[in-house]
């Protein structure tokens, strides 16, 4: 039985069970990783289909056996050489340095996504939500017409709360969906654990009530994105996600 998984956002294999299973020793794969064989109708996390993996008899195992993270295949520890946190056989090494030279990140690791990138993603979903606001002013401005004073303060002040929850809703339907606002999507980041999983709805809908505190620092708490070490805006730093590239 073959086996696929994601890293980096690519798709590696096929690997049989046994080779899977020494990919999970190595940690190459961990139970957030996303795995697929033939007969499963989408990706799932390791750790959901783990249980139910069949054992693969035709695969054995040696004792030091560690898999190569270029080609995916078993070698013996002195037949393979340790990069960082990756191990690579020998005739995989001069790809895999090569790869490192043009860029590619380690194994495991995370591109975080810097200040700019992040306010160009944020002016992208504020003209989008503008215009959802300019329709609800709108309709608002049409339900004033012929008022009282007192009516008109009622309607505006539901008009406000209306916008708050259209824009709590945007960011969090779209970042428990896909992990990123339109805005984010076409800056190329998305929002993620701090392992690299996917952010549930509820912590979406958490992050976007914690924005509001980075609101209220005068913006301070967006600002800190600038200077700390993993681009951590404060409502980051509440929620434990990190904004990483999309590649």
């Amino acid at each position: 039985m073959s086996w696929y998984y994601a890293e980096s956002g690519q798709q590696r294999g096929p690997v049989n069970q046994g080779e899977l299973e020494n990919l999970v020793r190595a940690g190459a794969i961990g139970n957030e990783t996303l795995v697929w064989r033939e007969g499963m109708a989408d990706w799932q996390p390791y750790g959901q289909v783990k249980e139910a993996a069949p054992a693969d008899s035709a695969a054995p195992q040696r004792v030091g056996d560690i898999v190569c993270w270029q080609c995916g295949k078993m070698f013996a520890h002195d037949e393979a050489i340790r990069i960082g946190d990756a191990w690579v056989c020998a005739t995989c090494k001069p790809i895999y340095v090569q790869r490192l030279r043009e860029g590619a990140a380690l194994p495991g690791a995370m591109e975080y996504a810097g200040f700019w990138i992040r306010f160009g993603a944020k002016f992208v979903d504020g003209i989008i939500l503008r215009l959802v606001g300019t329709v609800v002013g709108m309709a608002t401005g049409a339900t004033l017409t012929g008022t009282s004073e007192s009516a008109r303060s009622v309607v505006a002040l539901i008009s406000y709360g209306l916008g708050m929850v259209i824009d709590i809703a945007y960011r969090t339907i779209f970042v428990g969906a896909f992990g990123a606002t339109p805005g984010k999507m076409a800056a190329k980041v998305k929002i993620v654990n701090a392992d690299g999983s996917k952010v549930s709805y509820l912590k979406a809908f958490a992050r976007a009530m914690a924005e509001y505190i980075s609101l209220l620092t005068v913006l301070i708490g967006y600002i800190m994105a600038a200077f700390d070490n993993e681009k951590r805006a404060l409502h980051d730093r509440i929620c434990g996600t990190r904004v990483v590239r999309n590649r």
